[in-house]
């Protein structure tokens, strides 16, 4: 390996197992903002059909499953209270025995309880799916890590949009998504397909 991440050079290996009991899935912001919105999502369907896999298998194992949903005010320009935008996807509605947290932060942890929930539940694992990859997602996964959490994000169960930038230029939803899940696996968690994934021994 040429270039190996620090997680690496430190001793970490990727995992082959999770404990069902210390592990709960976020499932972040997958949101009608993102599909038919101001902030379409190329790749978006994907991921949304990747994470409700990876939903039934932390049903299946009997992990919690956070679903996450951002809220801005009834006038704000995206995610809106109570618009169309800020509702779900709806082929990724949260099931009866899920819990929806309610975030008004990029990373889901600043203006939430879910650190306290988690903690209270005896979870240390987050297996992190969502919108977007190099907002949300990111945000969770580099806040969870200083509160003592191992992180899992799952590459195909995320995804991005593409972004002007300031020289004029555009970086890709493809370039953006890669080198944030790049940056990721270097010094927070491990960044695991849904195939992957749903090949993990579960304890």
């Amino acid at each position: 390996m040429q270039h190996p991440t620090i997680r690496t050079l430190a001793g970490a290996s990727a995992p082959t197992s999770i404990a069902a009991a210390r592990t709960a899935l976020l499932v972040i912001d997958f949101q009608n903002e993102y599909f038919s919105g101001r902030l379409p999502i190329p790749e978006g369907p994907r991921a949304l059909g990747n994470a409700q896999r990876v939903i039934a298998f932390a049903d299946r194992e009997g992990m919690p499953v956070f679903h996450v949903q951002h809220v801005d005010a009834a006038d704000g320009p995206i995610f809106a209270d109570g618009s169309d935008g800020f509702r779900f996807h709806a082929d990724l509605q949260p099931a009866a025995h899920h819990t929806v947290v309610k975030k008004t932060s990029v990373s889901v942890f600043p203006t939430t309880d879910i650190d306290a929930r988690l903690k209270a539940a005896g979870v240390d694992t987050l297996i992190v799916t969502g919108l977007m990859t190099h907002a949300c997602v990111a945000g969770a996964a580099r806040d969870a890590v200083p509160l003592g959490y191992a992180v899992i994000v799952v590459d195909d169960a995320c995804a991005t949009r593409d972004l002007d930038l300031a020289d004029g230029g555009t970086v890709s939803h493809r370039d953006l998504h890669r080198a944030t899940l790049a940056a990721l696996s270097d010094t927070f968690g491990d960044v695991l397909t849904t195939e992957q994934v749903l090949a993990l021994a579960v304890a």
